[in-house]
């Protein structure tokens, strides 16, 4: 598959329409997304996807309206992680950002993990997993 920026659609369809689709299962569409191979997250109607171009997208699950766009100033290979209120998402200059979850756009925390972060970021066994090119490291979310 060709990577990259480049132009994006971020298509809603009625799964239950038979035959062809193109326009009686099209529920939405957005256009203001570049390329993407990120699995979007829904959550409490919110729906979170990031782009090559590094900007982080927050639209209305049900009608594709956006809330907010947030720019990572890197690309964006992984997916977002929604847990507990807050939303994790990793860039290609091994930054991550911590957000508030929500149709209001808050930056909790942001840090650097030393090289890319393209992978996904993982929460298990009281730990959040985070890799990036080098290293995996595991963080406490009680600090210890």
């Amino acid at each position: 598959p060709e990577h990259g920026e480049g132009v994006g659609h971020l298509y809603c369809i009625d799964a239950t329409k038979r035959g062809d689709i193109t326009e009686s299962g099209r529920v939405w569409h957005y256009d203001k997304i570049r390329r993407s191979i990120s699995t979007a997250s829904i959550v409490d109607g919110l729906l979170y996807i990031p782009d090559f171009s590094g900007f982080l997208h927050c639209l209305d699950a049900k009608t594709g309206q956006p809330y907010w766009t947030h720019d990572m100033l890197a690309a964006v290979w992984g997916s977002t992680l929604v847990a507990d209120g807050r939303l994790y998402l990793g860039d290609e200059d091994g930054d991550i950002v911590v957000m508030q979850a929500g149709k209001t756009k808050k930056v909790l925390a942001e840090m650097n993990m030393g090289s890319a972060v393209y992978a996904t970021l993982i929460p298990a066994h009281g730990r959040l997993f985070i890799n990036n090119r080098n290293q995996l490291f595991a963080l406490s979310v009680d600090g210890k």
